[in-house]
């Protein structure tokens, strides 16, 4: 995966470039994990935002499998508590999902998919990725492509409901 430091511009360049020299399959699972971390680590923030430690976020996130896991947790830890297909554009959650499902089936040698398909959703993932940041930027102000902020104590239980014994 390319790391934050890297920027979203050179990521998705390099993505570009093995299309370019016919990496097309490459291509694909690149730009799958890249959408897919895109979302894993806004959501990570979001967790951080609601006032988890930053080592509780990384094992709340971590313990996520799929892209519907991720999905379903989104509305745990949004602000407004709305759910991801609320914030996503429909086809964009499309695309991610039918890549995924081709990404897992290539990688685990259950298909082989003509390299024009894989170019094709290769393209058409960045463009939902690109869809998708900005959406993300224009909704949290962060899209996982800058260093997140951390936070070492909890700010959970500061005003508590229930009573907590000394």
């Amino acid at each position: 995966m390319y790391p934050v430091s890297l920027g979203y511009s050179t990521a998705v360049a390099r993505i570009t470039a093995l299309l370019q020299n016919g990496h097309d399959a490459e291509a694909l699972v690149t730009s799958v994990f890249t959408a897919e971390k895109t979302l894993r680590r806004t959501l990570r923030q979001l967790v951080v935002s609601a006032g988890f430690p930053s080592s509780i976020a990384d094992k709340i996130v971590g313990n996520l499998r799929g892209l519907d896991a991720v999905k379903n947790a989104w509305e745990l830890y949004d602000p407004k508590h709305r759910k991801l297909a609320d914030i996503l554009q429909a086809p964009d959650w499309k695309v991610f999902k039918e890549a995924a499902e081709m990404r897992n089936k290539l990688v685990h040698g259950e298909k082989v998919y003509a390299l024009a398909v894989c170019r094709k959703t290769a393209n058409d993932v960045l463009a939902a990725l690109t869809n998708v940041k900005s959406t993300l930027d224009t909704e949290y102000n962060y899209s996982g492509w800058t260093k997140a902020l951390s936070r070492r104590t909890s700010r959970l239980h500061v005003d508590p409901k229930v009573r907590i014994a000394p």
